[in-house]
């Protein structure tokens, strides 16, 4: 049953692939999940931009709101913890709501409680709770991306 499960995601994941002007920013202190999230969707965007703290996830929004043309907004998609140095992922997040139009976002956590689940659910991000299938993740952001394209 996991099998046809994890298969129908795959089918899903290839026929919501996204288009060549999309990014995809990884925020973790923690080079191996960076490489997992990597590893599992990467080659699915023409971009991947990774990054190691709080602080570094903000300049690096920050920096694609100003790098885009207007008209031409790539799609992006960010998928950040919420334990970093300098700033947590929700702190980066509230900030950049503030400051741009949505974006869809996951929430990685190893501690999902009740308080993180409904700062998510203000922000309009996803929690994803550590540790989950590389077949879930693909499947949650082939449906942030057939969002993005339904808008």
């Amino acid at each position: 049953m996991i099998a046809n499960a994890e298969h129908a995601h795959a089918r899903r994941w290839r026929s919501a692939s996204v288009r060549s002007n999309s990014r995809l920013v990884i925020a973790d202190d923690s080079p191996d999940m960076r490489w997992l999230v990597h590893a599992a969707i990467g080659k699915e965007f023409s971009e991947v931009i990774e990054v190691a703290d709080g602080r570094e996830l903000l300049w690096t929004l920050l920096r694609s709101s100003f790098a885009t043309p207007p008209g031409s907004e790539p799609e992006l998609v960010v998928i950040t913890d919420i334990c970093m140095p300098a700033y947590d992922g929700l702190e980066v997040l509230d900030a950049w709501r503030e400051a741009a139009c949505d974006v869809p976002t996951i929430i990685m956590t190893a501690y999902p409680s009740a308080a993180v689940q409904d700062r998510a659910d203000a922000l309009g991000a996803f929690v994803l709770a550590k540790p989950f299938t590389t077949a879930t993740l693909r499947w949650l952001v082939g449906e942030m991306i057939a969002g993005l394209r339904n808008r």
